[in-house]
């Protein structure tokens, strides 16, 4: 890294600082003299679609009927998706398992538990463009046999396009830091040496697993707005 004059030696305030510790807080070597900031930019956009996982669990004594009658139940759902007009892309099998169930001893006896029976279950994550129709999908998802529903997670079709929107205004704010501290310092900003980002959409929080009531009342869906930032790192050269 090149040597530097960091900010703090142009604030009044290190005529207060020991000797010891301005060494460990100002280095100057070969007179570059600048002020390293964060900037943050921020842009709002409606979601253009929606993420939501649906499960159907069976169950059977035998593992081959478990499948078999996960299999009806699951063909019946993904049937029942597409004829809502969502495409056959949108749609993907995220999950199958199928495990064994238990016998529960009664206290006291020293049986080990037997095999009573096996649990099958398949999950599809289901894209939905449409999110007017959201609401009515997991209904009728539910009507054709989904009995689990994981949380629902939100995205735009062109985040780029957003970000680029949101860049200006980190370089912005980050600039606008740099004037503040220069001016307490007696110095003015000059030319913008280095430049880092970040990038991050607003965390998307995620329901915990719903195993779902046999006759539910109309969901709402509310997609609300995403947040879309830039995170930046800027250098500015420091001019008197």
């Amino acid at each position: 890294m090149r040597p530097f004059l960091s900010l703090i030696a142009f604030l009044p305030a290190l005529a207060a600082v020991s000797p010891a510790q301005a060494l460990e807080r100002v280095v100057d070597i070969s007179n570059d003299r600048w002020v390293e900031v964060t900037g943050e930019g921020v842009v709002t956009a409606a979601p253009d679609f929606a993420r939501v996982t649906l499960g159907v669990t069976s169950a059977g004594k035998y593992a081959s009927e478990a499948m078999a009658a996960n299999a009806k139940a699951a063909s019946s759902l993904v049937t029942l998706v597409k004829s809502e007009g969502v495409a056959p892309v949108d749609i993907r099998t995220s999950a199958i398992s199928i495990s064994p169930t238990f016998s529960q001893p009664s206290s006291g006896q020293p049986r080990e538990p037997e095999i009573t029976g096996y649990s099958v279950s398949n999950e599809v994550t289901v894209t939905v463009r449409d999110l007017s129709r959201l609401g009515a999908l997991l209904d009728k998802a539910v009507a054709a046999g989904a009995n689990t529903i994981y949380g629902i997670a939100y995205g735009e079709n062109d985040p780029g396009a957003l970000l680029d929107k949101a860049r200006p205004l980190a370089v912005a704010d980050a600039r606008r830091k740099a004037e503040i501290y220069a001016s307490a310092g007696g110095a003015k900003i000059g030319r913008l040496m280095q430049l880092s980002e970040e990038t991050g959409t607003e965390p998307v929080g995620f329901a915990t697993r719903a195993y779902v009531p046999s006759s539910p009342p109309s969901t709402p869906i509310e997609a609300g707005q995403d947040k879309l930032r830039i995170n930046i790192t800027a250098r500015f050269e420091l001019t008197q």
